[in-house]
């Protein structure tokens, strides 16, 4: 039986989370809570998908690093029309924020306003997507979300 050869190299993939992690974690003032980091990533990350176009989502979860895009596929389901509807940078908030405690944040002090949280780990994907591609993804968000977002 023949081998096929891959690009598969699963100690690359863990490295560029790993740095990703803890740059995000530096960014939000806390590089000793990894784990918490996560949820916050994933929080944000999963409103924003649920929230956009799903055809955009592809192309926001493109250049992310491997371990990322499990992440944000994680409990993914297809709609023709995005789940999430809200239009206020409060809705997006109490989003986030039900995100969180629904994957185990328990009112951790962050010190940082959930704008500010959410406007870092948005930051943050600069390192992944170009400046078009990020755009593109704060247009289609509303008004208020897509102001907290620039």
């Amino acid at each position: 039986m023949k081998k096929m050869a891959t690009n598969l190299n699963f100690e690359k993939f863990a490295q560029e989370a790993h740095e990703y992690v803890n740059e995000l974690a530096q960014n939000l003032g806390h590089p000793e809570e990894k784990e918490r980091v996560l949820i916050i990533w994933r929080s944000v990350m999963h409103n924003i998908r649920d929230r956009i176009h799903f055809g955009e989502s592809f192309q926001v979860m493109d250049p992310l690093p491997m371990i990322f895009k499990g992440i944000y596929v994680e409990n993914w389901k297809f709609s023709e029309k995005p789940p999430k509807d809200f239009d206020t940078i409060e809705g997006f908030k109490n989003e986030v924020k039900a995100m969180q405690k629904r994957y185990g944040e328990q009112d951790f002090p962050w010190e940082k306003p959930t704008e500010d949280i959410i406007s870092i780990t948005v930051d943050s994907l600069k390192r992944y997507l170009s400046e078009s591609q990020l755009q593109h993804l704060k247009d289609q968000m509303p008004k208020e979300v897509k102001e907290l977002m620039a």
